[in-house]
């Protein structure tokens, strides 16, 4: 018998949890559970075969009832089918897996194809994303653009200081950070202290979390969080501090993890989701070269996700 079946995290076969643990970091248990810090749930789409796991599709729903929302994953992350066992067709498991969710009432579903795994989904309407990806497997890369390489010489010759994130030593330096930027930007602090606290702890014991900071005294003048996930190294939140522009710690800081990375066979920086209409974002992600990628969100409303 085939079918698709939602499990939890304690519902995940151990053998599956330890599987997806190694292959993955953005579908990996400790990660997906991140998001129980925000009301999140970890939820897991699972095919099976004969009673034996084929693929698994992660994903995080948030609320409950006909007002619960299902994200794979959130905010500018991605997802896929992870496959532990050959499948004839691999195409159909991951359209069965749409199909299994659209059958849910879920108020609103987005699933970020990145990986290109789906094609026409019934039921959905798809959305274009896109992002920069930037090649840092050949050789000493380097930006293309003049002023960025200056610019890096500039925090390198002045020997500016970039180090890994410390809970107890900058969480709350980070915090501030974080605050002041989103209140400059007219916007409310998408996450809560007690999931940066979560991350960081994260980060200790899984080196696929980066979370590089600049500090200058006892404040903090950038802040970058990236992800490795297998040959990509993607950067997802930076937090800057303006009073500081004048030592670059933003380039620095990109450019020094990734030409770190790169001799451990990391290949791509993906520089991020780029949202609508962010000229000036978009025309600086093209200075260290690399080509836009884009990808499709699949999103799916039910009549009262239409209201909300």
């Amino acid at each position: 018998m085939t079918h698709v079946r939602r499990l939890l995290t304690e519902e995940l076969p151990s053998h599956a949890a330890v599987w997806l643990q190694r292959r993955t970091l953005l579908g990996s248990p400790t990660f997906v559970s991140l998001w129980e810090t925000m009301g999140g749930l970890a939820v897991y789409w699972a095919w099976f075969e004969r009673e034996k796991l084929i693929a698994v599709l992660p994903s995080v729903q948030f609320g409950t009832g006909r007002l619960a929302r299902l994200q794979a994953m959130p905010d500018g992350l991605y997802t896929r089918a992870h496959f532990l066992e050959g499948a004839a067709d691999k195409a159909a498991i991951v359209g069965q897996f749409a199909a299994s969710i659209a059958s849910q009432t879920f108020s609103k579903v987005y699933i970020h194809d990145y990986y290109g795994q789906l094609g026409t989904v019934a039921g959905y309407e798809r959305i274009e994303c896109e992002t920069n990806q930037v090649d840092i497997g050949s050789g000493n890369w380097l930006p293309p653009d003049k002023k960025l390489q200056s610019e890096i010489r500039k925090a390198l010759r002045e020997e500016v200081p970039v180090r890994d994130f410390s809970l107890n030593r900058h969480l709350d330096p980070f915090l501030d950070l974080m605050s002041r930027t989103e209140k400059r930007h007219g916007r409310v602090p998408r996450y809560s202290g007690e999931f940066y606290r979560a991350l960081g702890r994260l980060a200790m014991t899984d080196m696929r979390i980066r979370w590089l900071v600049c500090e200058q005294g006892d404040e903090l003048a950038a802040s970058h969080i990236y992800f490795v996930e297998g040959d990509m190294l993607l950067n997802w939140q930076v937090y800057f501090d303006k009073r500081f522009s004048s030592l670059k710690p933003n380039q620095l800081i990109t450019y020094s993890l990734a030409r770190e990375l790169a001799l451990r066979g990391v290949r791509i920086l993906n520089l991020g989701a780029t949202p609508v209409d962010a000229e000036s974002l978009t025309a600086y992600k093209m200075k260290w070269g690399g080509d836009v990628y884009r990808y499709p969100c699949w999103r799916r409303y039910s009549w009262l996700g239409r209201l909300l």
